[in-house]
């Protein structure tokens, strides 16, 4: 079982998920796993038909075409699901009159109102269209694969993150973005490798069937490509994705492997015959991208055991020395060099997803012995006490986005802190933590460096004086 599956069952997910519904909890689109109301569950399938009908055939869906989006969404899954399954009869019953929903509605319900409450003040009850959970599953990975993923992946091809969201700038688009790495909204790697197997043939086929329904969309489908395949998914898709949604900024995109392999060194094309590796997810490579690759000596080396130590804020670090510089490779890795009194520090990037995806890794590795971003986020609340420290910061490029008061920041990791355990560990981070803090003491024990701004005031003073007599003097003279 996949981390973030084990943490979903958890008492603490619960807690979570109650103290910040609004980074835990689907706004627009619900997977199969909660799919809130029947309300919220229809309303979410039509953002899906939506985003795939446009992927599809370039068309933006108004109301008018809502149908016909909705019933091709249902058609494909119901095509790709007997290609994933070969042989097995289709068992989603497809329904194309998607405008008589609230006249279903009223028959299912003879008590209903039109307005979807009844003569006794409940909700009525809407028709299931999606069919089972199985097929359910697949309407969610065709969304993911074709509607967003393959949207994404072309958009991060400028490699500049400010350019993507400027393509989801939109209050809609951005819902979709941060539902999308929610743990709730989490599928397995070999779901979504069906799905980038069969797509394109099951599109192909239903252009192929003679239907008066999809007659005016018929050269979108024929001409259809998805754009990457199973063997293109890491570097086309995955590594768009995590560069992307990464807490961290990074220039480049992650480096490419030929071939592509997951992380056990499994290749793709086998991905299903490891259960591990099959259940893993979008959030859990996401994790994976974030995270400092460590050689096993070194994590084992350490200093002090690996203790725990307190980061300074940035305002004593800059009074003892320590210069801040952004880190390069788009990591949660601290390097000090006491030799240079640098401190590099992975770049924050301050933006509309943040929050989400920051309180979802935390909640992915919750359970887990080894913390690193849980222990970066715990680092990053000592090093800005105040919005002043985090102005420093800022101007060291360890922290990008956000208002130059350093308020949004500020606050925005005084929350987050707050739903870590303590004390959380990364050996890495807690080595180079405490040479920093080693650094800082011994010269903050300097009596110049201890109390350089009242040095450099008494100075300032006495030099003023000493003008200020001999000016004096020259006068009387």
């Amino acid at each position: 079982m996949a981390p973030s599956e084990t943490m979903l069952e958890s008492a603490a997910y619960g807690r979570m998920r109650a103290a910040n519904p609004s980074e835990f909890v689907p706004r627009s689109v619900f997977f199969t796993r909660d799919g809130g109301s029947g309300i919220d569950r229809r309303n979410s399938l039509w953002v899906k038909a939506a985003l795939v009908y446009e992927s599809i055939t370039g068309l933006h869906v108004n109301d008018g075409a809502k149908p016909v989006a909705t019933s091709l969404l249902l058609r494909l899954a119901d095509a790709c699901r007997s290609r994933i399954h070969a042989g097995q009869p289709p068992q989603t019953k497809i329904s194309t009159a998607v405008s008589d929903v609230p006249k279903e509605m009223l028959e299912v319900n003879p008590g209903a109102s039109p307005n979807g409450g009844n003569q006794l003040g409940k909700t009525a009850d809407i028709p299931d269209e999606e069919g089972s959970d199985e097929n359910k599953r697949v309407i969610d990975a065709i969304f993911l694969v074709v509607g967003f993923l393959r949207r994404l992946s072309k958009a991060a091809v400028g490699i500049r993150r400010d350019a993507v969201d400027e393509g989801f700038k939109s209050t809609h688009m951005q819902d979709i973005v941060t539902d999308v790495i929610k743990l709730e909204n989490q599928l397995p790697l070999k779901l979504l490798l069906d799905v980038v197997d069969h797509v394109e043939g099951a599109i192909r086929g239903i252009a192929a069937t003679p239907s008066s329904e999809f007659e005016e969309l018929k050269k979108f489908l024929e001409g259809y490509k998805l754009g990457f395949t199973r063997a293109t998914f890491f570097d086309d898709v995955v590594r768009p994705f995590c560069w992307y949604y990464s807490p961290f900024f990074n220039r480049q995109l992650p480096a490419a492997a030929a071939p592509p392999k997951v992380a056990d060194g499994q290749l793709l094309d086998n991905v299903g015959d490891n259960s591990e590796t099959a259940v893993r997810t979008l959030l859990d490579f996401l994790h994976d991208s974030v995270v400092p690759v460590v050689p096993r000596a070194a994590s084992e080396k350490g200093t002090g055991g690996g203790k725990t130590s307190r980061m300074p804020t940035a305002r004593e670090l800059n009074r003892s020395g320590v210069r801040i510089a952004p880190g390069e490779d788009g990591r949660a890795a601290v390097e000090f060099d006491d030799t240079s009194a640098k401190l590099r520090l992975p770049a924050l990037v301050y933006d509309f997803k943040l929050a989400t995806v920051a309180r979802n890794l935390l909640a992915r590795e919750y359970e887990e012995q080894s913390k690193p971003v849980t222990r970066y986020f715990q680092m990053m609340n000592e090093l800005v006490e105040e919005a002043a420290d985090t102005r420093i910061l800022r101007r060291a490029g360890a922290v990008r986005g956000g208002g130059t008061s350093g308020t949004e920041v500020h606050q925005l990791v005084k929350r987050i802190d707050g739903y870590a355990t303590y004390p959380s560990v990364f050996m890495a981070m807690d080595v180079q933590i405490e040479k920093v803090r080693q650094f800082h003491d011994k010269r903050m024990q300097n009596f110049l460096v201890r109390y350089r701004p009242g040095v450099i005031w008494a100075s300032s003073v006495a030099a003023v004086s000493v003008v200020a007599i001999v000016a004096a003097r020259r006068n009387r003279g």
